[in-house]
């Protein structure tokens, strides 16, 4: 799968993202900033736009992004735990060594989206709509991926027990590198999905199988 990566160009470090965003606050936009070593909590950065911008180790919890545009953003070695994304874009986004956990994408569009070795329990993709996407040794593990649409997606050694499917098509999927138990999906959405034999095994107890 080819993915288009981020470009980034004449970024400036900046070392208070809260002032960042206060400053910013008419125009709801931030271009060519990098932010590293930032700790914050609570932030409101609902309709921003971040355009070619880096996030390098940076903590920036329980904060709201809420209807926000990400393009050409590079987040490593960040948290962002319990933040809200409902209803935000990605488009040449990555996520490298991030923690995101119990996180809200509800109705995100997540574009060109390169996800490696992050955290991502327990998030909410619900109605999120997924196109070019690679996510590789991530752990997604009891997240809800309820009604979600998708294209060209590729999950690889990723975690996704108890993970929700529910009315979301998996057709043409490969889940065969990843753990894929104990998850909650309608057995007509399974159909054409590409698992591995112990994969299928599980996956048969939906049909109330008994194997002997």
């Amino acid at each position: 799968m080819e993915i288009q990566k981020p470009k980034l160009f004449k970024i400036e470090e900046i070392a208070d993202f809260r002032k960042e965003i206060i400053e910013n606050s008419e125009k709801f936009e931030i271009r060519e900033k990098q932010f590293k070593d930032v700790e914050e909590e609570n932030i409101k950065a609902e309709k921003y736009e971040f355009r070619n911008c880096s996030f390098e180790s940076c903590k920036i919890i329980q904060s709201n992004f809420e209807n926000a545009y990400f393009s050409d953003v590079i987040f490593q070695n960040c948290d962002f735990s319990n933040s809200n994304f409902t209803k935000a874009g990605f488009n040449r986004v990555e996520f490298i060594n991030c923690k995101l956990t119990g996180c809200e994408w509800i109705e995100a569009d997540i574009f060109n989206t390169y996800v490696k070795e992050s955290n991502f329990a327990y998030v909410n993709f619900s109605e999120a709509n997924f196109r070019d996407v690679k996510m590789e040794n991530t752990n997604l593990q009891s997240s809800s991926m309820n009604e979600v649409t998708w294209k060209n997606i590729a999950f690889s050694e990723c975690d996704l027990n108890k993970s929700e499917l529910v009315r979301t098509k998996l057709k043409g999927i490969d889940f065969s590198t990843c753990e894929f138990n104990g998850i909650t999906v309608n057995i007509s959405d399974l159909n054409g999905a590409i698992v591995n034999e112990f994969q299928a095994l599980e996956l048969s107890k939906l049909l109330g199988l008994k194997i002997k």
